[in-house]
């Protein structure tokens, strides 16, 4: 699959010109959509290899049937601290920006369900809709609790 040229503008922005070994083996995995397991040391590029087949699945989405306020997510990342999912999030909201550049490309946004962040702020964000949901447990759990979004556009891979 060849990838849009904002995403490799992206990669090309982070110095990343050839994939590593996860990125060689995950990432044709996650685009035929097939679960998998990947192990590789910090640094090697995991956020890369799931980021990129999970964007794809959405500018995918969205050329089919453009989000509507209130909608989403397609994606969710479930992650065990607020750093982390800062950083997974981050990555994320990077390609989104260089997606934005090209008039040809749809927008998408991320949102960040994370303690630390008051409800209200993230609630707006959600309320907007989006395409990807970076989250720690807790705080999915109560925004999920509260209403403030749902899963029902969530892909399920079984």
């Amino acid at each position: 699959m060849k990838f849009p040229k904002p995403v490799l503008l992206a990669l090309k922005d982070k110095d990343i010109y050839i994939p590593t070994a996860i990125q060689m083996q995950g990432i044709p995995v996650a685009l035929s959509g097939r679960d998998m397991i990947g192990i590789a040391s910090t640094g090697s590029g995991k956020t890369i290899t799931f980021a990129l087949p999970m964007i794809m699945f959405c500018l995918e989405q969205e050329y089919v049937l453009p989000f509507e306020r209130g909608e989403g997510p397609y994606a969710l990342i479930i992650v065990p601290s607020r750093e982390l999912a800062r950083q997974i999030y981050d990555v994320v909201m990077d390609i989104f920006q260089w997606l934005e550049k090209d008039p040809k490309m749809p927008k998408l946004r991320a949102g960040l369900c994370i303690g630390g962040i008051p409800i209200r702020e993230q609630a707006q964000v959600f309320k907007d809709g989006v395409h990807v949901c970076v989250a720690t447990p807790g705080r999915l759990s109560d925004m999920l609790t509260k209403k403030i979004f749902n899963l029902e556009a969530s892909l399920n891979l079984n």
